[in-house]
């Protein structure tokens, strides 16, 4: 029976030393690297296979590599920026709300309370809240007159 490592950590990745997680994570990297130099070959065969020469005139013999290294080289520049720009903010409002916290709770509100804000009555307000479906009537003033039940057809395809 082979011997057991007792500093592996399957489970429990916050026991996992810093080093030891760079290190695998590195070792993870590189054999992404060299499997995906692996599956090179496979790749170049599907493409001169589907005709996709024209990309090596155009990006070596034409000197489009040049055009795709400034546009990269834009990109780059654009990249950095946006992320100053969001870093700067985000450490702005750290500076500024840090520690605060602004939000408040909402005051419950009582069914009478609902129904004394829209000037319901009780038999009315018991009607709007246990019907699914409602047409609702308001006066020219703005206050419900009345409440009918809606009951709605179902299609029986």
């Amino acid at each position: 029976m082979a011997a057991v490592d007792s500093n592996v950590h399957i489970d429990a990745s916050h026991l996992v030393t810093n080093r030891r997680r760079f290190s695998d994570t590195l070792m993870t990297a590189i054999m992404w690297v060299i499997y995906s130099y692996l599956w090179a070959p496979f790749v170049s065969l599907l493409a001169w296979l589907l005709g996709i020469e024209f990309a090596y005139d155009v990006m070596v013999r034409a000197g489009g590599a040049k055009g795709l290294v400034n546009v990269l080289t834009f990109y780059g520049i654009v990249l950095v920026c946006i992320i100053l720009v969001v870093t700067i903010w985000s450490s702005i409002n750290r500076y500024r709300f840090a520690g605060i916290d602004r939000r408040q709770s909402v005051e419950n509100v009582s069914d009478e309370q609902i129904a004394e804000h829209y000037s319901l009555s009780p038999e009315l307000f018991d009607k709007m809240r246990n019907t699914r479906v409602s047409r609702v009537s308001i006066s020219p003033n703005g206050t419900v007159e009345q409440v009918a039940a809606v009951e709605i057809e179902r299609n029986k395809n």
